[in-house]
């Protein structure tokens, strides 16, 4: 049986974030997260990607522009589905959400399915870099794996860490990477 390799979308979790900054749109890359940001870009600049989607939210921008600086031809599309919210207050975590509501929980949710059917069709071909924010992330590869909507909480995700999604003949859409951060050295591996 020959399996080929149809589609592949990466999922990037944007770099280490300065907590003190103003946060209008989300923060910005701290100097550490900008150094994350461009060991990914290194590591990334072989691959053959074909589009680059980004939140708009600062630090995600700026790291996917890190990133797409080796992808000169590619022009970065920005969005706000791929925004950091809370799909959902896991049982036993209600002390971590004291303000979500379940109309914010559900329009989290709304937001990240458009991103799901509009960037992990089975009819695309090429390589994709989707560059967000960890919860969004983990929501969508729970996503892929159709697990309930509470199991994204159920791991965490390394700052500048990828996650790699591929569908091949036959097997279908596989996740075939998660939380990959061997790019960077392990005193620059942050949660942050």
């Amino acid at each position: 049986m020959d399996i080929q390799l149809l589609r592949t979308v990466w999922l990037l979790r944007h770099g280490q974030e300065a907590p003190d900054r103003p946060r209008p749109l989300g923060g910005y890359l701290t100097e550490l997260g900008r150094q994350q940001a461009e060991l990914t870009a290194q590591r990334m600049a072989d691959y053959p990607i074909t589009r680059i989607v980004a939140s708009s939210l600062h630090r995600a921008a700026e790291t996917a522009q890190i990133v797409a600086a080796r992808h000169p031809a590619i022009e970065i599309e920005y969005t706000e589905d791929l925004w950091e919210c809370s799909p959902s207050v896991p049982p036993g975590q209600e002390i971590f959400f004291p303000n979500l509501t379940p109309d914010a929980a559900a329009a989290c949710c709304d937001r990240l399915d458009r991103a799901f059917d509009r960037y992990f069709r089975d009819d695309e071909r090429g390589m994709a870099l989707l560059v967000g924010h960890g919860t969004a992330t983990r929501y969508l590869l729970c996503r892929v794996l159709d697990l309930p909507v509470d199991a994204w909480a159920r791991f965490d995700l390394f700052n500048c860490s990828l996650a790699r999604v591929d569908w091949k003949t036959v097997l279908g859409r596989q996740i075939t990477g998660l939380n990959d951060a061997g790019h960077l050295p392990v005193g620059m591996q942050t949660y942050g």
